[in-house]
């Protein structure tokens, strides 16, 4: 009997993890899904629809808050969406929406202590058996109000589901808030060479973006804690094992790698960033970039050469900025490269340079295009149908670092032909400029 008993609750145990471990494979593949729209009227459906199919629910609303007035669009499922839209008047301004920005998780729709008019929309949406609400918010701005209807088989949410339920809609406030910087963004380089005063507002929006992406680092962390949590569960196979701390480690990395971007952009925008150039070897800066990054490598089955100058003199150079400047380009190959494609780092010397050479048969860069890819929040392909995720920054970055300490970066590149990225570095110490007046600084200023 005891053993039964025991059996039974491995079962259980192991029942648990497996849905753990779909929750998770699939709030990974929402991430990716989400990052990839930047339109907000698809963002909004596409995360009204999913949400419905995780948590099986047959009725939802969803008040999308409008920038220009004071009113939420309105999308609805399950419900005719013109009697919605006639009956609910709902606005941003309100108190409703006020107690929303404040709330955490899910909570009872309650019309006690609401003016009449709200009142009256909240007992239309009971009416309708519409009876829980949680906010879509980035930091303290309401984005939105998903309200949903009864569960199919009327089962309870239990913990899991709404801890995913919370980390989508963080998800997908950090994206809303994201694809509203872009298109305010395109906007003003409309008429930024026209409009000189409008370079005010495009640095902050700068500065808000590097703000959103730093809240952005988060999404990962769900996942870090999940896979975590799985590994303490008895009974699990050891190539399980492996694959979660290889999920966990790899999903480390890129934090670590984007919070080290951010901050840097951030001192680089600030002019307050200090390079320490010293004598070094490239070589060894290489292996140790491609040894962190070798379980991307592995997952994306590329084949990785390592053309490495055995006689190559010393150069100068800050370990750590330019190391992050080759891991960028190297991130970039492996990102673009086709499955079972082949990348190439090398290095070598010429005259009063040391050069690292990062090469990738993907599918290379437009030459229109060129020119600027090495500007700030820059995307090759913008649409929302990109295949491929990223902020903007790490090339900008690459070039800012170069040229910090004497150095420089180039790109070769054509449609189907692969990039060949090449970084320069000074094999003698560079002078430091001379310190800008403090009177011309601030006149240019």
């Amino acid at each position: 009997m005891a053993e039964m008993e025991k059996d039974i609750l491995e079962e259980r145990d192991l029942a648990a993890l497996r849905k753990r471990i779909l929750g998770l494979e699939t709030l990974l593949e929402l991430t990716r899904s989400l990052v990839s729209v930047q339109e907000r009227k698809r963002l909004e459906g596409f995360l009204m629809l999913t949400v419905m199919g995780i948590l099986s629910v047959s009725r939802a609303i969803l008040l999308a808050r409008l920038d220009e007035e004071d009113s939420f669009r309105i999308h609805a499922r399950g419900l005719r969406g013109e009697e919605v839209r006639e009956n609910l008047r709902l606005r941003p301004s309100g108190l409703f929406a006020r107690r929303m920005r404040v709330a955490r998780g899910l909570v009872d729709l309650r019309a006690d202590g609401l003016p009449e008019r709200e009142a009256r929309d909240i007992r239309y949406l009971k009416k309708n058996r519409l009876h829980h609400a949680t906010p879509i918010r980035m930091k303290d701005k309401l984005y939105g109000i998903l309200i949903l209807g009864e569960r199919v088989g009327a089962g309870k949410i239990a913990p899991f589901e709404s801890q995913m339920l919370r980390s989508m809609l963080d998800i997908a406030g950090i994206v809303m808030d994201n694809a509203d910087l872009y298109d305010e963004m395109r906007k003003a380089n409309l008429s930024i060479q026209e409009q000189n005063e409008r370079l005010k507002g495009l640095d902050q929006m700068k500065n808000q973006f590097l703000s959103t992406m730093g809240h952005e680092l988060r999404t990962p962390i769900t996942c870090i804690i999940g896979f975590a949590e799985c590994l303490r569960y008895p009974g699990i196979e050891d190539d399980k094992k492996e694959e979660f701390a290889n999920n966990i480690l790899g999903q480390s990395n890129r934090l670590t790698n984007l919070i080290d971007q951010v901050l840097d952009l951030s001192a680089l925008s600030e002019q307050s960033l200090t390079l320490h150039p010293e004598k070094g070897n490239v070589n060894t800066l290489i292996q140790e970039v491609a040894e962190s990054l070798k379980i991307d490598i592995h997952h994306k089955k590329l084949s990785l050469d390592l053309e490495l100058n055995p006689t190559l003199p010393e150069a100068y150079f800050d370990t750590k900025r330019t190391g992050r400047a080759v891991r960028n380009l190297l991130d970039n190959a492996i990102k673009f490269s086709p499955e079972n494609g082949h990348v190439k780092i090398s290095s070598a010397v010429d005259e009063d340079e040391v050069s690292i050479t990062v090469s990738d048969d993907g599918q290379g860069i437009p030459e229109e295009a060129i020119p600027s890819i090495f500007e700030r929040f820059h995307q090759l392909d913008s649409s929302d149908t990109r295949s491929y995720g990223g902020a903007g920054i790490g090339l900008s970055l690459v070039k800012e670092i170069m040229e910090k300490q004497g150095g420089s970066v180039s790109v070769e590149s054509r449609p189907g032909k692969g990039s060949v990225f090449t970084l320069r570095l000074p094999r003698t110490p560079k002078p430091e400029s001379e310190p800008s007046d403090p009177v011309e600084q601030e006149a240019a200023t």
